[in-house]
């Protein structure tokens, strides 16, 4: 019961952050989280096994290295760009490919930092989401399809920020002391679309979307909608087991591309009533308005996000720091991107807070619409142990990572929800 999260890092996603792919992505806790039978919670070894325990520890622990080794290096790559010549000679590199076209040059500024980007990170990702994928048994990727995928993300990244980018730029020039507020709205018209258009025109570049093809569960999941009050006509299973074996299930779109979908390994590898209580926990997002809160708390961040890089830029353009010719030049973007990326990172804790929040709503409406609380738990220990989840994650990395509450507390909810029935 993993709703895709509408908050912190995806919505940053959309607005400039994107540009150059550098908002990090909340991972589950570190290797040394080793766990004793003194502080294993009795929920997890009443369920799991010792087995179950260690994998799970080994793999979210070695993600949680690249997670740190992931952010090290685009926080290295920006200070890089924003404090020695680099971004400078970039610039002018893009002058002397358009010099009677300025908005030409900002263009292939902002495409040869994309690709930038997108060569230095390459090696990196390719050892996480593909050779450790595999090594774990979790992947059913061949090597090809996931260059692909990489390659069509690259190029999603670079139609946003070509566009996003020159615009950004021009406001720089036209309104050089006041372009916080017009690059917020920018911004927040940017993740409503995008959030909006990502299940029609984005998701089906990357996966096969269908309507649910088994009519009797189907049948009974639009029920349970109906129950809920919620106007659902269809219900979509996306062919994730092209690419992986874990299971998963996200509400997305806004208005007429609001849809909720299930990965064909959650559906086939769980019980009719595991299914509905994952319906039901998506059924939750979209009754509490998850997605909408989402985008408003995020724009707020990016407010201030926006405020502070301007000071940052200000302060360089008036010192002569950085390289920068004027409060305008887009050679600048890497110090922005600096400032955005850094604010990210300190309000990560306030991110994942609101996020397991919303998702412990979630559960709650989706036990209160079920009332199934055994299903719920075997949902959760289906999805935890093909996931490879922390079973007996360290409460500092939880405050600092987890998105969703870790699996013991959604297992004790859901006890104490059966036992006050």
């Amino acid at each position: 019961m993993m709703a895709r999260s509408v908050s912190g890092p995806i919505l940053l996603l959309v607005s400039l952050t994107a540009i150059l792919v550098v908002t990090p992505s909340p991972l589950p806790s570190p290797a040394w989280a080793a766990s004793t039978p003194a502080n294993t919670p009795p929920e997890v070894l009443a369920h799991f096994t010792p087995e179950d325990i260690a994998r799970g520890r080994a793999y979210t622990g070695g993600r949680y290295w690249l997670f740190a080794g992931g952010t090290a290096l685009r926080l290295l790559v920006l200070v890089i760009l924003a404090v020695t010549p680099a971004s400078a000679a970039l610039r002018t590199l893009a002058v002397r490919l358009a010099p009677a076209q300025p908005a030409a040059a900002v263009a292939i500024y902002i495409a040869m930092l994309v690709l930038a980007f997108e060569l230095l990170t390459l090696p990196l990702g390719y050892y996480a989401g593909f050779v450790r994928e595999h090594a774990f048994g979790l992947s059913t990727q061949t090597r090809a399809a996931w260059f692909l995928d990489r390659a069509k993300a690259a190029l999603i990244v670079l139609l946003l920020a070509v566009p996003l980018g020159s615009l950004l730029a021009l406001l720089w020039r036209r309104y050089p002391s006041h372009w916080v507020l017009p690059a917020w709205a920018l911004a927040g018209i940017a993740t409503v679309l995008l959030v909006a258009v990502a299940p029609v025109v984005i998701d089906p570049l990357f996966h096969t979307i269908q309507p649910l093809r088994d009519a009797d569960l189907r049948q009974r999941l639009i029920a349970l909608a109906g129950r809920a009050g919620i106007p659902v006509d269809q219900v979509y299973e996306m062919d994730a087991s092209r690419r992986t074996k874990k299971g998963n299930a996200y509400f997305t779109g806004l208005g007429r591309t609001k849809r909720i979908v299930l990965y064909d390994t959650l559906i086939t590898g769980s019980g009719p009533d595991e299914v509905e209580l994952v319906l039901a926990h998506e059924i939750g997002h979209w009754k509490l308005a998850h997605i909408w809160k989402g985008i408003g708390l995020s724009l707020l961040g990016m407010g201030v996000a926006l405020w502070c890089g301007a000071r940052v830029l200000e302060w360089a353009a008036r010192r002569g720091a950085a390289y920068l010719t004027g409060p305008a030049d887009i050679a600048g973007l890497p110090l922005l991107l600096l400032v955005l990326f850094v604010v990210n990172l300190v309000s990560l804790p306030l991110q994942t807070g609101i996020s397991r929040r919303f998702e412990r709503e979630a559960d709650r409406a989706s036990l209160e619409l079920t009332g199934n609380a055994a299903a719920f738990i075997r949902a959760e220990v289906q999805l935890a142990r093909s996931n490879l989840a922390d079973l007996v994650p360290p409460r500092a990395v939880v405050w600092l990572l987890y998105t969703h509450p870790p699996v013991a507390e959604r297992i004790r909810m859901a006890e104490t929800f059966a036992a006050g029935k």
